[in-house]
């Protein structure tokens, strides 16, 4: 039984309102090939790497109790050092995403 050969990735880009999603729709049904938009497949996978980023850092760190809220009832403001630590270097992160997507 032969292997099949892997899809073909076609790249489109242009300007928006040029008729980019036209044609890779229609090469898409001629060719019976996946459509992938970039963008929203990166934009999932930042999301879910971030995740699971934050969910580390909880773990590291242990317990510690909440900031105090400004108002009553409100949510108490992120943690800065949770959410948006020093150490870490967004623009190396999001080659590599890219990488794991292509």
């Amino acid at each position: 039984m032969p292997l099949a050969p892997p899809p073909p990735k076609i790249m489109i880009v242009g300007q928006k309102g040029s008729g980019i999603t036209t044609q890779i729709s229609m090469l898409c049904e001629k060719f019976k090939l996946e459509q992938m938009v970039l963008k929203e497949e990166f934009l999932a996978r930042m999301k879910v790497e971030k995740d699971v980023r934050r969910r580390r850092r909880l773990l590291n760190r242990g317990f510690k109790e909440p900031l105090p809220a400004e108002e009553e009832g409100a949510p108490p403001p992120p943690d800065p050092e949770i959410e948006d630590p020093d150490d870490f270097d967004k623009a190396a992160h999001e080659v590599e995403l890219l990488k794991l997507i292509s």
